[in-house]
């Protein structure tokens, strides 16, 4: 009895690795599939940094520009593109370290900052107000210009206001957010995905045959489930009460 519960559990014991090992080879490719699905930065042949949601593209115009030139040059083959609004100390950090792996020296780039004449106050270019600020002392006061814009001195990470209208050479950052996958990709991979769910349901019943050939092969003279016996649920007459009733139908 002993013997055959071991061998039970060994079985089971079996199947279950098996199976979990083919769900595991699945999830694995699952994975990998699905990477190409996630959310990434623009393919137009320059460089995009990721940074949270955001990809980043830094780069320097050959002549003096305004701050509309800038704001074009942004949007080339990437329409949601605009100059770079800072939200945060983080993001700040962000385009001031990287700019130095980008440029020899320090430079000033040019933040997509205006002024709103109509709720009086600054406002980013995708529209967001003006929350996280990192001025130089003394570089904002409340009498601001119409025209007003704003450079970010890569040399300290503070910010200076300076005129819109001004046409002078000054480092560039273009903002996005990062590109939603694909339509085509997601078709591709859905059709690719089906049939990997069908391959993986086809290895999961192949590895537990294959388990239970080895497991027969090794424990053949092995009972896995214990016999049992049947018993009718009528007792056919022995002899001696035959003999007795044949007695009595005679009298």
């Amino acid at each position: 009895m002993q013997s055959a519960k071991r061998d039970y559990m060994f079985f089971v014991g079996t199947i279950t690795a098996c199976v979990f090992l083919s769900n595991y080879s699945f999830a694995v490719v699952l994975e990998i599939l699905l990477c190409d699905l996630s959310a990434e930065c623009p393919a137009d042949g320059r460089t995009w940094v990721p940074l949270g949601n955001n990809c980043y593209c830094f780069f320097h115009l050959p002549k003096s520009s305004t701050i509309e030139d800038v704001r074009e040059a942004c949007r080339v083959n990437v329409p949601s593109a605009d100059v770079v609004s800072i939200n945060s100390e983080a993001e700040n950090s962000f385009v001031t370290d990287y700019s130095h792996r980008i440029w020899n020296g320090t430079k000033d780039v040019w933040l997509g900052m205006s002024f709103n004449v109509d709720t009086d106050s600054l406002t980013w270019f995708d529209g967001l107000d003006v929350v996280y600020t990192n001025w130089m002392h003394g570089a904002y006061s409340e009498d601001t210009p119409v025209d007003m814009c704003a450079i970010l001195h890569t040399g300290s990470g503070k910010w200076e206001k300076v005129s819109c209208e001004e046409v002078s050479e000054k480092a560039v950052v273009c903002e996005t957010p990062m590109n939603p996958p694909k339509e085509k990709v997601a078709a591709n991979n859905q059709a690719l995905l089906s049939a990997i769910v069908i391959l993986s349901v086809v290895v999961i019943l192949v590895g537990s045959t294959v388990c239970w050939f080895f497991y027969q092969k090794k424990y053949s003279s092995s009972t896995v489930f214990t016999p049992f016996n049947y018993y009718p649920p009528f007792s056919t007459p022995n002899s001696d009460e035959t003999v007795l009733v044949d007695a009595e139908e005679r009298e």
